[in-house]
């Protein structure tokens, strides 16, 4: 059940209210009222509130900014697709070495285990190593091939076919008007 604020709870709130440094509602949280009683009160009474004094913003003090570097520009995709097929490269490399070495991988890893209590550890570790880990790895590695090296073509592959058809087609064109061609 609610309890009745005395009179000297409410001369508090109104000299609070007054002062207008704290919203209504932080007034009413304080004293365990509404913030809607404090505003009937006040309408009934005719408080009137002090505007309230907006916070300063907080700024940092600016610092005096270093002279950039001029802009590199941004690398052509011609030279993105070169390092990504020699990340591909590299990663093959590396795929090739495990299979290559996977009887002495599988021994290092039964030595590493060897003290374990449970297989779990080693499950992992054989599961990283076993065929279809490295199938799986070698998937993504032709996926990610093929897709640089589509994105490194200066056209798609249907415009490069189209040309590529126009290139031998011309051969047989006989001699006629001039074909006009837009210029990129």
């Amino acid at each position: 059940m609610a309890t009745r604020k005395t009179s000297s709870d409410w001369d508090r709130i109104e000299l609070e209210y007054l002062s207008g440094e704290v919203s209504i509602r932080e007034i009413a949280d304080r004293h365990e009222i509404s913030d809607t009683a404090i505003r009937k009160r006040a309408k009934a009474e005719g408080w009137v509130r002090a505007v309230r004094r907006a916070q300063p913003a907080r700024t940092c003090e600016l610092s005096p900014r270093e002279p950039r570097a001029p802009h590199e520009p941004a690398p052509d995709a011609s030279i993105i697709a070169e390092r990504g097929r020699g990340l591909v490269a590299r990663m093959m490399d590396e795929l090739d070495a495990t299979t290559t070495h996977l009887g002495e991988l599988e021994e290092m890893i039964e030595e590493i285990t060897a003290g374990d209590r449970g297989a779990a550890r080693r499950d992992g570790m054989m599961a990283a190593i076993s065929l279809t880990g490295r199938a799986k790895t070698l998937k993504e590695l032709a996926t990610a091939f093929k897709t640089i090296n589509e994105a490194s073509a200066p056209q798609g592959k249907k415009a490069a076919q189209q040309e590529k058809a126009d290139q031998i087609a011309s051969r047989f064109r006989g001699v006629g008007p001039p074909t006009l061609k837009a210029v990129k």
